[in-house]
């Protein structure tokens, strides 16, 4: 993949879903070819919601969103060092210097902190977050991708969201609904 002559990305050979979120980069993604091994890694039910360059673990890469889980690819590397599924999130934090950002998350009992995020980037990814972690099963620690999520237990997750600002009523509302519709 190489620049096109008005300085934009060349993005048309990767899948619709991870072009369109890395395009929000712009000229932030210096070698579009970063993106490659992404698609490999992803389902085809599975859809891209967000990406930002960012750091773990004190190497940088890019942060990929998907509405399953969190990947993380350190540059020049074809596998994710991250590969985290939200439904085992239990919560999102996020704090900002003066250009930079950090984005936590509670795992059980574990911590994965992503760093220097774009300031720009920081809240609309964290929000994106928080928004998948609601919309996902929860599962808990050492659970297998495939059991069963209580929905009552899901209702509490989401009552909590709504309590701390996280979820409008509204949108406590219809997420309760469709998980008593799921009964």
């Amino acid at each position: 993949m190489a620049r096109k002559k008005d300085d934009e990305l060349d993005l048309s050979s990767l899948r619709p879903d991870l072009a369109a979120a890395a395009a929000r980069l712009g000229t932030r993604l210096r070698d579009p070819r970063e993106l490659a091994p992404v698609s490999a890694h992803l389902t085809d039910a599975e859809t891209v919601r967000y990406v930002v360059l960012a750091t773990h673990e004190r190497g940088g890469g890019l942060l990929v969103l998907t509405d399953v889980r969190l990947l993380f690819f350190l540059r020049r590397v074809m596998t994710p060092t991250l590969d985290l599924r939200l439904g085992r999130i239990s919560s999102v934090t996020s704090s900002s210097g003066f250009s930079t950002g950090e984005v936590v998350l509670e795992v059980g009992k574990d911590v994965v902190a992503v760093s220097r995020i774009i300031r720009v980037d920081l809240e609309p990814l964290a929000h994106a977050i928080r928004q998948a972690v609601v919309a996902a099963p929860a599962e808990p620690e050492g659970a297998e991708s495939g059991s069963a999520t209580d929905p009552f237990e899901a209702i509490e997750k989401l009552a909590h969201l709504r309590d701390t600002g996280v979820l409008t009523e509204a949108e406590f509302a219809a997420k309760k609904q469709e998980l008593l519709d799921r009964l």
